[in-house]
């Protein structure tokens, strides 16, 4: 009898070497997910204790997992598991916390949770929103913003230091760039609907024109007026080099803040395990 014969080694290295580019495939793209962006938000479809999907918004501006808006938890029943105090500006609040067995997106799942709960539809949204994913989420990944596309990609991958567009970030998710021959620091911010934003002492000695356009904004429990005006110096952030870029000013903005008004056009991959962002 021939059945319980192993393959002739030829056989095996041939299909060892048919394998290789979907096990390399499966390593580089391990998850690639759909996302909505609308109203300068991205949102991320989200399953909890298995139910949904529900929409969340991505925020890589705020850390921890998330939290849940206070309709669907009542919705789901969620049982109050304790409080905790959130500072806001000015002012602390205190919120409640409920059990969540599981929190998953596409096949990244956390559980055993205490999330808190929030009023996430205090503003008036063209989409609900159930709930808020923080940065944490998926800081075992690589996980890819890919605006154009509107899809999420999650790999076990990470960045290098020397590939094309890969920068070093300090405190989340602050990077180096350029505003013509200044080097600045950007607050890359996945959750803020802010456009490219930059403090008005930072413009001195660049060359830019004001145009007719002005929006008016509240943060923090202030609300400000930005002027838009287009920077004619090049402007440099991670791989994405730019001339006669449209951007936002105030004297009150502290930072330059990257929000996802500017980012939807782009793609940004976050490697929070080296601390590198890639921007495209």
């Amino acid at each position: 009898m021939h059945s319980g014969r192993l393959p002739r080694l030829p056989t095996l290295l041939l299909a060892v070497f048919l394998l290789v580019p979907f096990i390399g495939l499966a390593q580089s793209v391990w998850q690639q997910l759909p996302i909505t962006i609308q109203d300068n938000l991205i949102y991320v479809q989200v399953r909890v204790n298995g139910r949904g999907p529900y929409n969340f918004l991505l925020n890589s501006g705020i850390s921890g997992l998330g939290h849940i808006d206070q309709r669907l938890a009542k919705d789901l029943n969620l049982n109050i598991v304790g409080f905790q105090e959130n500072r806001e500006g000015t002012q602390i609040k205190r919120e409640f916390l409920v059990a969540v067995d599981k929190l998953s997106i596409g096949q990244v799942t956390h559980t055993n949770l205490k999330l808190a709960v929030h009023n996430d539809n205090e503003r008036a949204h063209q989409l609900p929103v159930n709930g808020v994913v923080g940065r944490e989420f998926f800081s075992r990944y690589l996980f890819t913003v890919d605006g154009p596309n509107q899809q999420l990609r999650l790999s076990l991958d990470t960045l290098a230091s020397k590939q094309k567009g890969v920068v070093r970030y300090t405190n989340p998710f602050l990077v180096l760039g350029k505003v013509g021959p200044r080097d600045a620091l950007f607050n890359l911010d996945v959750g803020s609907a802010l456009p490219l934003l930059v403090p008005k002492a930072l413009l001195a000695g660049i060359r830019y024109t004001d145009t007719s356009q002005q929006r008016t904004v509240s943060q923090a429990n202030t609300t400000f007026t930005l002027q838009e005006a287009v920077v004619h110096d090049e402007l440099i952030l991670g791989g994405v080099s730019l001339k006669d870029q449209t951007i936002y000013y105030s004297e009150k903005a502290h930072q330059i803040s990257v929000g996802v008004d500017f980012l939807k056009n782009h793609t940004v991959s976050f490697d929070q395990r080296k601390k590198l962002i890639r921007l495209e």
